[in-house]
Protein backbone atom coordinates (compact mmCIF):
# COMPACT_ATOMS: atom_id res chain seq x y z
CA UNK A 1 0.00 0.00 0.00
CA UNK A 2 1.47 3.21 -0.83
CA UNK A 3 2.02 6.38 1.34
CA UNK A 4 -0.44 9.19 0.88
CA UNK A 5 0.39 12.89 1.00
CA UNK A 6 -1.74 14.96 2.97
CA UNK A 7 -3.65 17.67 1.31
CA UNK A 8 -1.01 20.13 3.29
CA UNK A 9 1.92 18.25 1.82
CA UNK A 10 0.61 18.91 -1.29
CA UNK A 11 0.15 22.71 -0.89
CA UNK A 12 3.29 23.44 0.08
CA UNK A 13 4.34 21.63 -3.41
CA UNK A 14 2.18 23.20 -5.86
CA UNK A 15 3.96 26.51 -6.01
CA UNK A 16 7.34 24.22 -7.15
CA UNK A 17 5.10 22.07 -9.58
CA UNK A 18 3.78 25.38 -10.88
CA UNK A 19 7.15 26.84 -11.66
CA UNK A 20 8.97 23.52 -13.09
CA UNK A 21 6.00 23.95 -15.11
CA UNK A 22 6.36 27.47 -16.78
CA UNK A 23 10.16 26.43 -17.13
CA UNK A 24 9.25 23.37 -18.99
CA UNK A 25 6.61 25.15 -21.12
CA UNK A 26 8.80 28.30 -21.67
CA UNK A 27 11.23 25.94 -23.30
CA UNK A 28 8.68 24.07 -25.68
CA UNK A 29 7.25 27.47 -26.81
CA UNK A 30 10.94 29.94 -27.11
CA UNK A 31 13.66 26.82 -27.35
CA UNK A 32 16.68 27.08 -25.98
CA UNK A 33 18.39 30.40 -25.44
CA UNK A 34 21.57 29.03 -24.86
CA UNK A 35 22.37 30.88 -21.96
CA UNK A 36 23.26 34.80 -21.71
CA UNK A 37 26.55 34.19 -23.98
CA UNK A 38 24.79 32.41 -27.04
CA UNK A 39 22.26 32.87 -30.22
CA UNK A 40 20.52 29.94 -30.67
CA UNK A 41 18.68 30.39 -33.72
CA UNK A 42 14.83 30.46 -33.51
CA UNK A 43 11.98 32.14 -35.45
CA UNK A 44 10.77 35.65 -36.08
CA UNK A 45 7.77 35.90 -34.06
CA UNK A 46 4.56 36.12 -36.23
CA UNK A 47 3.91 39.04 -33.32
CA UNK A 48 7.08 41.10 -35.29
CA UNK A 49 6.36 41.08 -38.16
CA UNK A 50 4.31 44.70 -39.29
CA UNK A 51 5.43 47.83 -39.88
CA UNK A 52 6.26 49.88 -36.81
CA UNK A 53 6.68 53.40 -35.99
CA UNK A 54 8.29 56.01 -33.83
CA UNK A 55 5.52 58.69 -33.58
CA UNK A 56 6.86 61.60 -31.33
CA UNK A 57 4.82 63.58 -29.03
CA UNK A 58 2.93 66.50 -30.47
CA UNK A 59 3.12 65.17 -34.09
CA UNK A 60 1.42 63.53 -36.59
CA UNK A 61 4.41 61.91 -38.87
CA UNK A 62 6.55 58.77 -38.31
CA UNK A 63 10.22 60.35 -38.16
CA UNK A 64 10.91 56.32 -37.38
CA UNK A 65 9.73 53.51 -39.18
CA UNK A 66 10.36 49.53 -39.35
CA UNK A 67 8.91 47.21 -41.70
CA UNK A 68 9.35 43.79 -41.03
CA UNK A 69 8.27 40.83 -43.05
CA UNK A 70 8.80 37.06 -42.31
CA UNK A 71 12.00 37.37 -44.29
CA UNK A 72 13.22 40.97 -44.44
CA UNK A 73 13.35 44.71 -42.99
CA UNK A 74 13.31 47.67 -44.10
CA UNK A 75 14.46 50.82 -41.96
CA UNK A 76 13.91 54.47 -42.51
CA UNK A 77 14.28 57.74 -40.71
CA UNK A 78 13.14 60.55 -41.65
CA UNK A 79 13.67 64.48 -40.83
CA UNK A 80 16.16 67.36 -41.52
CA UNK A 81 19.20 66.14 -39.83
CA UNK A 82 18.85 62.47 -41.14
CA UNK A 83 17.16 62.27 -44.67
CA UNK A 84 18.62 59.07 -46.16
CA UNK A 85 19.29 56.97 -43.02
CA UNK A 86 17.97 54.24 -44.39
CA UNK A 87 18.74 50.37 -45.61
CA UNK A 88 17.14 47.48 -46.51
CA UNK A 89 18.11 43.76 -45.61
CA UNK A 90 16.99 39.84 -45.46
CA UNK A 91 16.82 38.24 -42.44
CA UNK A 92 19.03 35.86 -41.89
CA UNK A 93 19.26 34.76 -38.45
CA UNK A 94 16.75 35.19 -34.78
CA UNK A 95 17.46 34.35 -31.46
CA UNK A 96 14.64 34.91 -28.99
CA UNK A 97 15.66 35.74 -25.53
CA UNK A 98 11.99 35.30 -24.06
CA UNK A 99 8.53 35.84 -25.65
CA UNK A 100 9.09 39.35 -25.91
CA UNK A 101 12.60 39.75 -26.68
CA UNK A 102 15.75 38.54 -28.42
CA UNK A 103 17.67 39.89 -31.91
CA UNK A 104 17.50 39.70 -35.76
CA UNK A 105 20.56 39.41 -37.63
CA UNK A 106 19.99 41.05 -40.93
CA UNK A 107 22.49 40.87 -44.45
CA UNK A 108 22.18 44.45 -46.12
CA UNK A 109 20.37 44.31 -49.80
CA UNK A 110 20.09 47.44 -50.09
CA UNK A 111 23.03 49.53 -47.66
CA UNK A 112 22.83 52.38 -45.50
CA UNK A 113 24.17 55.87 -46.60
CA UNK A 114 24.68 57.05 -43.62
CA UNK A 115 28.12 57.94 -41.71
CA UNK A 116 27.83 55.65 -39.64
CA UNK A 117 27.85 52.52 -42.09
CA UNK A 118 31.02 50.59 -42.12
CA UNK A 119 30.95 49.02 -45.42
CA UNK A 120 30.25 45.44 -44.14
CA UNK A 121 27.01 43.23 -44.54
CA UNK A 122 25.78 41.58 -41.37
CA UNK A 123 23.41 43.97 -38.84
CA UNK A 124 21.59 43.13 -35.95
CA UNK A 125 18.22 45.04 -34.61
CA UNK A 126 17.36 44.12 -31.35
CA UNK A 127 13.93 44.34 -29.46
CA UNK A 128 12.06 43.74 -26.47
CA UNK A 129 8.83 44.84 -24.74
CA UNK A 130 7.14 42.72 -27.81
CA UNK A 131 2.98 43.11 -27.36
CA UNK A 132 0.18 43.65 -30.32
CA UNK A 133 0.44 47.22 -30.05
CA UNK A 134 4.05 48.22 -29.22
CA UNK A 135 7.45 47.36 -29.11
CA UNK A 136 10.56 48.88 -28.62
CA UNK A 137 13.35 48.31 -31.48
CA UNK A 138 17.07 49.23 -31.37
CA UNK A 139 19.39 49.66 -34.36
CA UNK A 140 23.31 47.74 -32.55
CA UNK A 141 25.55 50.92 -32.26
CA UNK A 142 29.43 51.17 -31.55
CA UNK A 143 28.43 54.45 -28.86
CA UNK A 144 31.67 55.27 -27.89
CA UNK A 145 32.60 55.41 -31.48
CA UNK A 146 29.44 56.37 -33.38
CA UNK A 147 29.92 53.72 -35.62
CA UNK A 148 27.62 51.00 -37.01
CA UNK A 149 29.25 47.47 -35.18
CA UNK A 150 28.58 45.81 -38.47
CA UNK A 151 30.21 42.31 -39.53
CA UNK A 152 31.63 40.63 -42.43
CA UNK A 153 30.04 37.28 -41.89
CA UNK A 154 26.60 35.86 -40.68
CA UNK A 155 29.16 33.62 -37.88
CA UNK A 156 30.70 36.88 -36.69
CA UNK A 157 26.96 38.37 -35.90
CA UNK A 158 25.87 35.18 -34.17
CA UNK A 159 28.67 35.17 -32.04
CA UNK A 160 28.62 39.24 -31.76
CA UNK A 161 25.23 40.16 -31.03
CA UNK A 162 24.14 38.40 -28.10
CA UNK A 163 22.25 38.86 -25.41
CA UNK A 164 25.03 39.54 -23.40
CA UNK A 165 26.47 41.99 -25.17
CA UNK A 166 22.99 43.94 -25.32
CA UNK A 167 23.98 46.66 -23.45
CA UNK A 168 27.68 47.31 -25.68
CA UNK A 169 25.25 48.07 -28.68
CA UNK A 170 21.83 49.23 -27.25
CA UNK A 171 20.97 52.10 -24.38
CA UNK A 172 17.29 51.07 -23.60
CA UNK A 173 16.87 54.00 -21.86
CA UNK A 174 17.25 56.33 -24.91
CA UNK A 175 15.38 53.61 -27.22
CA UNK A 176 11.35 54.95 -27.72
CA UNK A 177 8.81 52.56 -28.13
CA UNK A 178 7.54 52.22 -31.63
CA UNK A 179 3.53 51.48 -32.25
CA UNK A 180 2.20 49.09 -34.67
CA UNK A 181 0.95 51.09 -37.46
CA UNK A 182 0.13 48.06 -40.25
Amino acid sequence: MKPRRSPKTLLLLLPLLIGAGLVFSRCELYGKTGGDDANIEGALPYLLQGEWAYIPPHSERASEVYTITADAVDYGYAGEDNTGTNFKGKIRFVSNYSSDSGVIIIEYTEKPTYPLYNGLSFFAIYYRNLNAGWVQLANAINPDRQSAPDTATLREAVAKFTRMNTGTYVDWSVVQPQQRIR
